[in-house]
């Protein structure tokens, strides 16, 4: 037999926890006329009554004595077993003790507002059924898909993706499913006692695998814009952000403002996306995406002049050689430097000691380094004799690699 203080409410009707279930008063209200409609969710007013009828009867107590906390259900009804108690009307039939346990937890949710479930999937698939009126196990999904330290809570929506990332076929769909079913708790009713297990804001709908989002999400500056901004410029905001990443001519951990992010793209002008593994878009299709920021970012902005447009082409030719002539593992790194050189009208044969040196004094720490490797290769290829040497500076740098002390 369950303890007294598990099952009998104290005097005065008070349970040892805040929030209780007072089956007298349930039943007694289904038992109405006109039976309370918070409580239509749970079933018909006959059949959720006759389920009431029957825990009196496993109890053996009064009507009026019975009143249970969550923490009582869990540990007098749990879910994997028929309990000692009501094994007389059940037996061992697990299905039918489950679907008579189901409408004691759901009139529990809806009579408190609080779930009873032990566990907070559990609890939270209750939610989405009587809320929704939606049969599902889409959010078991997250048992399988988020790693041991992260709990439900803490996901955010760069969380979520990351963790997407490491998903495919039927988990990643049902995980996706389980995230848009957690943004649509947020504002549930049934969910408003359960809102400290949820995230602390909408996850929103992931991009698909295949999408330049998905590999490299906006910065919030970027991404403001991006979210207002007309179909056109949304069409061309990603890849372009996503090639300016590739490029090296912005780094992931920079959070540009639109008409910064516009600037740096015209150095871009003359790159070929094939280049960089893009069948699509086109070098044409670049331009016009190029175009379509500038006109957006303001008054400002101006498209590169033919003058300035040859730079970015010598800087081209200069990796078509490097290709042509074995050097392709070689080519990335040039980006560090030409995304900085093309903005000041400066082609790979223009390039001198004492501009490299102004450049690196003025450039953030976060673009340094890949600059520094760049100049490396070039000194690397003036190295190569064989190599033309008309399309290379007419001297290497005087950089000298940095190596750590030796340890003793």
């Amino acid at each position: 037999m369950a303890s007294l203080s598990m099952r009998i409410a104290l005097a005065g009707g008070k349970s040892t926890n805040i929030l209780s279930m007072n089956i007298a008063h349930i039943y007694h209200a289904l038992s109405c006329p006109t039976p309370p409609a918070h409580l239509a969710r749970a079933g018909s007013p006959f059949a959720t009554a006759s389920a009431l009828a029957l825990l009196i009867q496993i109890e053996n107590v009064p009507l009026l004595a019975l009143s249970y906390s969550a923490s009582d259900l869990q540990t007098r009804f749990p879910s994997h077993e028929v309990p000692l108690c009501a094994q007389k009307f059940f037996k061992l039939e697990l299905t039918r003790y489950q679907a008579w346990r189901r409408t004691l937890f759901d009139l529990f949710l809806l009579e408190t507002g609080s779930f009873a479930d032990q566990d907070l999937i559990a609890g939270l698939e209750r939610i989405v059924r009587l809320q929704f009126k939606r049969h599902t196990n889409e959010l078991y999904a997250l048992r399988h898909a988020l790693p041991p330290t992260v709990e439900i809570k803490d996901l955010t929506p760069s969380s979520a993706l990351q963790i997407d990332r490491h998903l495919d076929g039927p988990l990643r769909q049902s995980y996706r499913a389980a995230l848009g079913l957690l943004d649509r708790l947020q504002d549930a009713p049934l969910a408003a006692g359960s809102r400290h297990f949820l995230p602390a804001e909408i996850i929103g709908r992931l991009p698909p695998p295949t999408g330049h989002l998905y590999h490299a999400p906006l910065p919030p500056k970027l991404d403001a814009v991006y979210s207002v901004a007309p179909s056109r410029v949304r069409a061309a905001v990603p890849f372009l952000y996503r090639l300016s990443l590739i490029a090296e001519i912005l780094s992931p951990d920079l959070d540009p403002s639109f008409n910064d992010f516009a600037e740096k793209c015209l150095s871009l002008w003359n790159v070929d996306p094939q280049e960089h593994g893009f069948q699509k878009p086109s070098q044409v299709a670049l331009q016009a995406y190029i175009r379509r920021i500038g006109l957006h970012a303001g008054a400002d902005y101006a498209l590169p002049t033919p003058v300035q447009a040859t730079v970015p082409q010598a800087w081209t030719d200069l990796r078509n050689l490097m290709r042509q002539r074995g050097f392709q593992k070689m080519i990335q790194r040039t980006f560090g430097v030409s995304a900085h050189a093309i903005r000041t009208g400066i082609s790979p044969a223009k390039m001198t000691p004492e501009w490299i040196q102004e450049t690196l004094q003025v450039l953030p720490r976060q673009e340094r380094n890949a600059f520094r490797s760049g100049i490396f290769v070039l000194d690397e290829l003036i190295q190569h004799k064989e190599f033309p040497q008309d399309v290379l500076p007419r001297e290497v740098s005087g950089l000298t690699r940095m190596r750590e002390p030796r340890r003793t």
